[in-house]
């Protein structure tokens, strides 16, 4: 008398979670079955869950580039027409400044850095989008202020104008589904690098030196930033800060900010 094995390793849930079952039920619970195997051991469920590039050591889940593919994912057309009217209305102008490879440049490494700070501080949220990127942008206008306050009629309403502004996205930054991190941390990479990279007009021996010493400073601070959010991220994680959510965002009420938690406890099928 033979047994037949119908009880396959299948994946199922965000975590990689491996359970023995029959077919139907892994396609019940939408999962990865693997007929291949007869044990949980033999399949690597968190590459299959994760998708894209397949790890490059199965048994540590390295997906950094991650970091910048996320700018051009979108949670929906609400967001993806955000980012394009964005482009169109602030970034169009801003890059006819300066050109577009220093834009590139500020865009991209504003976001990477904005998308690593909500990985730490905020790592069991699910985050998509260019808002690190954007308030990289932002920066732009405030270096672009102080980098002409001599020639314009009136530097302090126009960098008035622009705090408030950037105050009133904070606000709004600290209910659910909107990345203050990414904002706070992207607007100071931002910055940084559009200081360091922005061309700029000088008025005498003493400003020309001193916007020299700005542009050697603002690079080795973003590149100290940079660093040390990497450390953060790979070397020193921090996964249990109780009060780094609040900067996020506000629990109005027992359930305001749920949605935007991953819960990663595994489930009993």
């Amino acid at each position: 008398m033979k047994c037949k094995i119908i009880g396959r390793p299948c994946c199922v849930g965000i975590e990689g979670q491996c359970i023995i079952t029959t077919s139907d039920h892994c396609e019940f619970l939408h999962g990865y079955f693997h007929t291949e195997a007869a044990l949980c051991s033999q399949v690597p469920c968190l590459s299959e869950v994760c998708g894209m590039i397949p790890f490059y050591n199965p048994l540590v889940p390295n997906q950094f580039y991650r970091l910048w593919t996320s700018l051009f994912l979108h949670a929906g057309l609400i967001q993806l027409l955000i980012t394009c009217l964005f482009q169109m209305i602030v970034m169009r102008d801003v890059e006819k400044l300066c050109g577009w490879i220093r834009i590139m440049i500020i865009y991209v490494m504003s976001g990477i850095a904005g998308s690593l700070s909500s990985a730490i501080f905020l790592p069991y949220h699910v985050e998509a989008g260019p808002a690190g990127s954007q308030f990289g942008i932002l920066a732009c206008l405030f270096v672009e202020v102080l980098q002409s306050w001599r020639i314009l009629r009136s530097p302090v309403w126009a960098i008035g104008k622009l705090t408030i502004l950037l105050l009133f996205l904070f606000v709004v930054g600290l209910f659910p589904w909107i990345d203050n991190y990414a904002h706070l941390v992207g607007f100071v990479f931002g910055f940084l690098l559009s200081f360091a990279l922005f061309p700029h007009i000088t008025f005498n021996v003493v400003d020309e030196r001193g916007k020299k010493i700005g542009i050697v400073v603002c690079l080795l601070a973003s590149v100290g930033l940079f660093a040390g959010l990497v450390i953060m991220f790979y070397v020193s994680p921090i996964y249990n800060c109780e009060y780094c959510k609040y900067f996020n965002c506000i629990p109005l009420t027992d359930t305001f900010c749920n949605s935007m938690e991953v819960n990663i406890k595994f489930k009993k099928f």
